[in-house]
């Protein structure tokens, strides 16, 4: 009896006992699971473990947009296409030229009067009356252009202009007439020898259609060597260039002949 007694009391025992262990165990995963849902911790490594709520922050600059630009169209080159330099062509003291004026102890006299001679010295000029009597005097400085009406010697015989009533003398060779002749000479050859190509080419041309070339006539070319020809001037390649393109420039400045 007393055995029996014992049993069923060490039951009742056993049995609260686990009822206190049930409920110590079921509140300290109560409090567990509070703890851990509460964390900072914890929800912070929830939210970058959850993919879905892992987004990226927000841009406070505003979005870049694309705007076409225009093209532009390429730049051309307006200036004028340049024309090949010609080379100047100055004349030379030829053997033909020498012969011509016999070394220059004998200048034709349809050299004169030569325009656009520069003086080299210092020329006073005279006028006079009939009588011999000086009534005018001028001076013209190096560099000045005259006229060179004749030759006595070796001193040319110059005017202020070519209408001039007053005289200068001067050396030959402190003017640029030689050049002056020589450039007249030189020029009158070139005007030949267009001529004569200008001829050649006609009589081609008429044999081919079958009429009658171009009649032989006098032509400026069949004149002196120093008659009717353009003065000299200066067009880029100096004062006596002979070249195509001076030619032409100075044929155009003063309609003479070139």
């Amino acid at each position: 009896m007393k055995f029996a007694q014992g049993l069923t009391a060490f039951n009742l025992i056993l049995l609260c006992s686990c009822e206190q262990l049930k409920e110590f165990s079921s509140s300290e995963l109560d409090e567990n699971q509070t703890t851990t849902d509460s964390s900072p911790i914890a929800l912070k490594n929830n939210q970058s473990d959850d993919p879905v709520k892992d987004d990226p922050p927000l841009s406070k600059e505003p979005p870049t947009v694309f705007i076409p630009q225009p093209s532009t169209p390429p730049i051309e080159n307006l200036a004028p296409p340049q024309k090949p330099e010609t080379k100047a062509e100055q004349p030379m003291f030829s053997d033909e030229l020498l012969k011509a004026v016999n070394n220059w102890q004998s200048i034709p006299l349809s050299v004169f009067p030569l325009k656009s001679v520069t003086i080299q010295q210092a020329v006073k000029f005279v006028a006079k009356a009939p009588d011999g009597q000086v009534v005018a005097t001028s001076i013209m400085q190096p560099g000045e252009e005259v006229v060179a009406l004749g030759i006595q010697g070796s001193q040319l015989i110059l005017s202020p202009n070519l209408s001039g009533k007053m005289r200068g003398i001067i050396a030959l060779e402190q003017t640029d007439f030689k050049q002056g002749v020589a450039y007249l000479f030189e020029l009158r050859k070139k005007q030949r020898e267009d001529y004569e190509l200008r001829k050649s080419t006609l009589a081609k041309q008429s044999k081919v259609k079958g009429t009658t070339a171009l009649s032989e006539k006098t032509d400026k070319t069949d004149n002196s060597l120093f008659e009717d020809l353009p003065i000299p001037g200066d067009f880029g390649h100096g004062k006596f260039c002979i070249c195509k393109v001076c030619r032409e420039q100075r044929l155009a400045a003063t309609g003479s002949m070139k």
